[in-house]
Order: C-alpha cells, then structure tokens, then sequence
C-alpha cells in the first residue's frame, strides 16, 4: 500500500513536470526576460517601448497575459524588490492594449 501511494506520488510530479516544459514557449521566455531587463533597468518604461517588444518577439495580444505572468519572476530574478515589481507590473499591463 505504502509503495503504490509512493508511486502516484512520483507519477504527478513527473506529470507535472513535463507539463511545465510543454508549455514554455521560447519566444514567450525570451520577450519576458527582455522585458524584465527594460523594466530592471528603467522601471518607469513606456509602455509603447514594452509594446514594441512584445511585437518584435511575435506575441499577439492574446498571448500577452501569458508573457506578462513570466516577467514579475524576472524582476525578482533581477534583485527588484516585490513593491518595486508590482509597481512596474502595471505598465506591461497597460501595454498589453497597444499590441496588435
């Protein structure tokens, strides 16, 4: 009994494991951490300037929210203090309109 929980256990986290590689795309990856270096270096970006990125990265409006999810984690990545972060969160999310 003890082995075949044991075994479940190992089989969801090896399913979520392989879920969370499936859906990473690398274009998504490489505007989020684009972004994160902008806001990292300039928290007060325009949010045209974060737009263009998100166009020159091939992300339509519809993936945007997907992107802007990755790009707080880079932030902090970057040594950005969480209130920093959620502060310069807000113009990604007003560029989120500006992409075609």
């Amino acid at each position: 009994m003890k082995l075949l929980v044991i075994a479940i256990f190992v089989g969801v986290v090896l399913f979520l494991i392989y879920r969370s590689k499936k859906n990473i795309d690398p274009a998504e990856q490489a505007c989020a951490k684009e972004i994160g270096s902008l806001l990292n270096s300039d928290p007060d970006a325009d949010t045209r300037t974060i737009a263009d990125i998100f166009a020159r990265h091939d992300i339509d409006q519809s993936r945007c929210s997907r992107v802007g999810a990755m790009v707080m984690p880079q932030l902090r990545k970057n040594g950005m203090k969480p209130e920093d972060a959620r502060i310069a969160m807000i113009q990604v999310k007003k560029a989120y309109s500006l992409v075609p």
